[in-house]
């Protein structure tokens, strides 16, 4: 009898231990217990162009030919391949072409010269560029696009590294996704994102086991140029949990032959 209520006792402590490591590792535990979880919209942000953002940039318009002017100057390939002064590259090389933000945040255009990009968002900037350009190109419509978004996923993940993704919109989960997901060692509660954007620099903790980051779009939207660093657990801590795992394992299997050997006679 008293054994069994050892073992009663040890299986308890066993499934304690248990739902403390799984707390530990689950994403967001304090979300209501439901089917279904409506959480409030986000709007999404639009991106702030910064300085050495490459941007793709094409004039439509009624002149044809002076169309082809402006887009032959940078960012659009012609028809033989070749990117012009405004461009980096020429198509086919392997190169991204492109117009280029310099270091004092301006692009430069034939006729209207230098303008300021920094700052702006890439509506804002075809906005301006299809006022300035309307006394040479008749009837002008501007696309105005980013090549890329960065971000950076370093430490304790399965794939770090820096991803390059087409889209311009990710969230912090998709990051992760991106790097492998995160594994045991890694600590759920420290992750720290690093963001030099729009002129401001900062490092911020977030802990992914409480569901209030969901409810937060300046840290769950990852922005261009992201770095994003996940910390390890104690490597001593890690191997204590699975030595208790494995102790109370030992037990278990001694307590249920005793069960079984008492049970025979």
């Amino acid at each position: 009898m008293r054994i069994t209520r050892l073992l009663v006792v040890l299986l308890v402590f066993l499934m304690l231990q248990s739902c403390t490591s799984v707390r530990q590792l689950r994403y967001f535990n304090d979300l209501p217990d439901s089917t279904v979880i409506h959480l409030p919209t986000q709007p999404q942000e639009e991106r702030i162009i910064q300085v050495g953002d490459r941007l793709a940039i094409s004039f439509a318009g009624a002149n044809e030919e002076a169309t082809s002017y402006f887009n032959s100057y940078g960012g659009v390939p012609t028809s033989g391949g070749v990117v012009g002064a405004g461009g980096t590259a020429r198509a086919g090389a392997g190169e991204v072409s492109g117009f280029q933000v310099d270091p004092d945040g301006n692009l430069e255009f034939p006729k209207i010269g230098k303008i300021k990009a920094a700052g702006k968002t890439n509506f804002q900037l075809r906005d301006t560029l299809e006022k300035l350009i309307a006394p040479y190109l008749k009837d002008p419509l501007v696309t105005v696009r980013f090549y890329s978004f960065k971000f950076t996923v370093l430490g304790e993940v399965r794939s770090p590294g820096t991803f390059d993704l087409p889209s311009q919109r990710t969230t912090l989960l998709d990051a992760l996704g991106a790097a492998g997901d995160l594994p045991r060692s890694a600590k759920r509660h420290d992750i720290q994102v690093y963001r030099d954007y729009n002129g401001a620099r900062k490092i911020e903790k977030i802990d992914l086991r409480n569901a209030a980051i969901l409810n937060n779009p300046d840290m769950f939207q990852v922005k261009h140029n992201d770095v994003i660093i996940v910390q390890p657990r104690d490597v001593r801590l890690f191997g204590d949990e699975a030595r208790t795992y494995i102790g109370l394992a030992s037990l278990l299997i001694s307590a249920a032959t005793i069960l079984i050997v008492i049970g025979r006679k």
